[in-house]
């Protein structure tokens, strides 16, 4: 049994345990081939070693993410372990420990999801997991440092250690020592059976057994991390299989676009009909309003990008909110900071973030807006316009 089919077993007990009766909204196996490619279009040589991207941003609808999200510790758990084992099959190195979020973006329908990498530095990656553990409410061990994560040896970031995850599934670089305490220089031996787990035991439960009620599902265990994915497979009584063509599974599985329904007028008047002489529109239609007019106008100096603000209140973040302004930068926050007009008047509010919002360089809890004044939220520098 391939990789991805594992996955999508695993994540199926996941959904049986914490929501009985509900099934994934969508594929988890097509989501997982689709976070892989996009590891691979982003991966880069950096001094020399195939550095992937560490951070997995999926976006999904407001329906499903209402269902997942009592799961996303033991999802998003489970997709970092995905990411790294297709990482290590292909050679690839990380800078910490693979981070996957999941994002609301109002745009979509039920069903259907968006996945994006990124690389970013290790210590960008650790402020984030900080800000993603208190977003899902995690509070890591005294003893866990907020990024813990493998670092390889052309980045030299002395102050975090290397996270047990990178020994369990073969992370082992030459900078950092294997977890395990060997007695002279060996191999890295094979994990013991039952390994202690890395996550706190509440984050990835047991699960419980099925109910006569329900039809019988052959799906493996939700344990701690598994060392080897295709192993994990034979173990449990897949090896029947080894006859297969040695394929890349990512190469297998059909990923079949989803188009759009396209409308389909449902009266298309024939080419040789004759004029229909409709009556004059009045004058005031003219005249009327323009929808969603923009109230103010923000530019982004670097690419020069427009963002119009058409509501009264307009959150500026990573995250998709209806009126919101969404900034593609790994260092802004999911609810960045807020955009509020009252009369006459703009202000600004940072909400909580992670890097502070800085008008004209100063750093602002909250501040009054002018036209020409630049905004700086994370590493993107925006000019306020009124309008």
């Amino acid at each position: 049994m391939n990789v991805l089919t594992i996955f999508d077993q695993r994540i199926g007990a996941i959904f049986a345990e914490g929501a009985p009766g509900t099934r994934p909204p969508f594929s988890f196996k097509r989501l997982a081939k689709r976070a892989v490619r996009e590891m691979e279009d982003e991966t880069f040589v950096i001094d020399g070693v195939d550095t992937a991207p560490a951070l997995y941003t999926v976006l999904v609808s407001q329906e499903d993410d209402g269902v997942m999200r009592p799961l996303y510790v033991q999802i998003t758990d489970e997709m970092s372990q995905l990411i790294e084992a297709q990482a290590k099959k292909r050679g690839y190195t990380f800078v910490g420990r693979p981070l996957v979020r999941f994002m609301v973006d109002p745009a979509l329908h039920r069903g259907r999801t968006s996945v994006f990498a990124e690389n970013i530095d290790p210590r960008t990656l650790a402020r984030l997991r900080d800000e993603e553990n208190a977003y899902l409410g995690i509070t890591p061990p005294h003893n866990m440092q907020a990024n813990q994560g493998f670092i390889p040896s052309p980045i030299p970031v002395h102050e975090e250690e290397p996270m047990p995850i990178a020994q369990e599934v073969g992370f082992a670089f030459d900078a950092e020592p294997p977890l395990e305490t060997v007695p002279e220089p060996k191999p890295i031996p094979e994990p013991a059976p039952d390994p202690a787990p890395v996550s706190a035991p509440e984050l990835v439960p047991d699960v419980p057994q099925v109910p006569a009620s329900s039809p019988a599902i052959d799906v493996p265990p939700v344990g701690p991390l598994y060392p080897d994915l295709e192993e994990e497979g034979a173990k449990q009584g897949f090896g029947a299989e080894d006859s297969e063509p040695q394929v890349d599974p990512l190469d297998i599985i059909p990923d079949e676009a989803l188009p759009e329904d396209a409308p389909i007028p449902r009266h298309a008047a024939p080419a040789h009909a004759a004029p229909v002489h409709a009556a004059p529109a009045p004058a005031a239609t003219a005249q009327a309003p323009v929808a969603n007019a923009a109230l103010c106008t923000l530019v982004d100096l670097g690419s020069g990008q427009t963002y119009n603000v058409t509501s009264d209140v307009a959150v500026i973040g990573r995250e998709h909110v209806a009126g919101g302004i969404v900034l593609n930068d790994p260092n802004v926050s999911r609810r960045h900071a807020e955009l509020v007009l009252q009369g006459s008047s703009w202000s600004i509010r940072d909400l909580n973030s992670t890097n502070g919002t800085l008008v004209n360089d100063i750093d602002v809890s909250e501040a009054s807006l002018h036209s020409g004044d630049v905004l700086t939220i994370g590493l993107t520098n925006l000019e306020f316009r009124a309008g």
